[in-house]
């Protein structure tokens, strides 16, 4: 596929990210915006709705959310100056105004593609039953809404949008085989040359079994590929692998896929796949060999699903198959982070949490092979399968800080084990950085709600740092230097319910945003 270039539309965005802004100004492939819509094309058995372009117009790309953990790296962390401490503890609220509504389960978590136009966008669902919604940002009315087709296991995982081109990619299980959606944020239409058949891949001999295979971690968009993650269902039942594929989203018929050297092996994680800018970092889960072939290691895939299989480009822990495979305690199951600037030694690290309670940090320039942690830090019952998580890295007053949740047998200053979210500071005057618990913060014990992961927030960069979680139908909101509770989740009237395990929220437009079955609720300051 050949984009049409738009000189006249130029995207001018101030990414003001945790570890400093960067700007950056660069002309849009796609429709300029303004441009007139159409009627949507039908999908393989469901249409698209009507809109156009003027609904969403030029798009502010800084000011919104166009992957799960709002960047390529997965800090999973959000400036928003009205977030204050303050703020949150007396004026907080359910926005009860905000009548998000669409049919069937949503597993990933919303995206949101703010206007140029002052307190306009749009949000964007994808969901289990293989329907991608498009609704106001305001009012949370239907803009459009496309059916990909019927049968399969629908949308489990978190899309990912290209405000360049203005297209959102969506992964789906359509009639048993998974397919790989580019869709106009404008009108819903399916774009030329896309859908990709993902079961017509192969990867050394072995070829994508759609049976068997489950996608469930959020897609990544690097440079112009587009990188998708899969693993297996619960139970660890098939013949399944580990597989990232990767899509030029220029010419979608270019695309490849790299598997895993064993089977299973999976890559399991809701939260996706991080990256320093050169391809992704997958996590993979255990094999089913006595031998190490990919299982329980942090590799870098990157172009079209190369996978880097020297010393620089993956790791594996020691316990990779006492500690790890012989009881499927899957490093693959928690997803990785990147922290680009992190002030000290190294200057870019990759956090890599393991379900059976650790923490490994790694240098990102050189990733260490078999034992080659800078740091292994033990944050709950290594014996148990117990983290499953998205970190999310902030600044505040007294440094580095990253938070994380667990399952059971956490280890707290206070004592305390189970389900517990924990803060982590990191000494960047050490050399390598230092990591420490700083602070556990308690969470239902329901394995739905444990599962899930955090988010932060500053008002600057640096102030009034605040990690939330969606605790049962509660948005709960943590100080982010003690772990102290803010804010409880109001009264019943502040309550959302139908939120799926593996999710977290996100920040949109001023308010605290999290999907749950049907619809999407908003909290904010009032």
């Amino acid at each position: 596929m050949t984009r049409s270039e738009s000189p006249d539309l130029c995207l001018c965005l101030t990414l003001v990210a945790i570890f400093g802004g960067v700007a950056a100004c660069f002309n849009s492939g796609g429709k300029a915006g303004g441009a007139a819509g159409a009627t949507g094309a039908a999908g393989t058995t469901g249409g698209a709705g009507t809109t156009s372009a003027a609904a969403l117009g030029a798009i502010n790309a800084a000011a919104s959310v166009l992957e799960r953990g709002r960047d390529h790296q997965r800090t999973a962390h959000w400036i928003e100056a009205g977030l204050t401490k303050a703020n949150v503890m007396t004026k907080l609220s359910l926005d009860t105004t905000f009548k998000a509504t669409f049919n069937g389960q949503l597993s990933g978590v919303p995206l949101y593609v703010a206007s140029t136009t002052a307190g306009k966008g749009t949000f964007f669902a994808a969901t289990r039953s293989s329907v991608v919604y498009a609704l106001d940002g305001a009012t949370g009315a239907t803009v459009w809404m496309h059916s990909l087709g019927d049968g399969g296991h629908g949308v489990i995982s978190s899309p990912v949008i290209d405000a360049a081109s203005r297209e959102i990619f969506v992964a789906a299980d359509v009639a048993g085989t998974h397919q790989l959606y580019a869709l106009s944020l404008d009108t819903g239409n399916v774009m030329p040359g896309w859908p990709v058949d993902v079961s017509k891949l192969s990867s050394g001999g072995y070829p994508f079994n759609s049976k068997d295979q489950n996608q469930r971690g959020a897609l990544s968009l690097v440079g112009k590929y587009l990188y998708v993650p899969y693993g297996g269902y619960f139970g660890d039942g098939g013949n399944y692998r580990g597989w990232v594929v990767a899509v030029d989203i220029t010419n979608p018929a270019s695309n490849a896929g790299w598997a895993t050297g064993g089977q299973q092996e999976g890559i399991w994680a809701p939260g996706g796949m991080a990256s320093d800018g050169n391809g992704v970092f997958a996590l993979t889960g255990n094999g089913g060999s006595q031998n190490h072939d990919d299982s329980e290691e942090i590799i870098r895939v990157d172009g079209l699903a190369v996978a880097h299989h020297d010393n620089a480009n993956v790791f594996f822990p020691n316990i990779w198959k006492s500690g790890m495979d012989q009881g499927d305690k899957d490093f693959g199951s928690c997803s990785p982070l990147v922290i680009m600037a992190t002030g000290g030694t190294p200057a870019t690290m990759i956090v890599a949490p393991a379900k059976p309670g650790h923490v490994y940090f790694l240098d990102g320039k050189n990733l260490g092979g078999l034992g080659g942690q800078l740091k292994d830090l033990v944050v709950a019952d290594t014996g148990a399968e117990s983290v499953y998580t998205a970190p999310t890295v902030y600044k505040s007053p007294s440094g580095l800080r990253l938070a994380i949740t667990t399952t059971v047998g956490a280890v707290c200053p206070d004592g305390k084990k189970d389900s517990q979210i924990i803060g982590i500071k990191l000494d960047t005057s050490m050399n390598p950085i230092n990591p420490t618990i700083a602070w556990c913060a308690p969470t239902s014990g329901d394995d739905d709600i444990r599962r899930r992961s955090p988010i932060s927030t500053t008002t600057d960069g640096t102030a009034n740092p605040i990690v939330w979680f969606m605790n049962g139908a509660k948005l709960n909101a943590f100080d982010g230097e003690t772990g102290a509770l803010l804010y409880g989740g109001g009264t019943g009237a502040d309550d959302c319910g139908g939120v799926q395990r593996h999710t977290s929220p996100i920040v949109a437009g001023g308010r605290v945003v999290v999907g749950g079955n049907g619809h999407l609720c908003a909290w904010s300051v009032h």
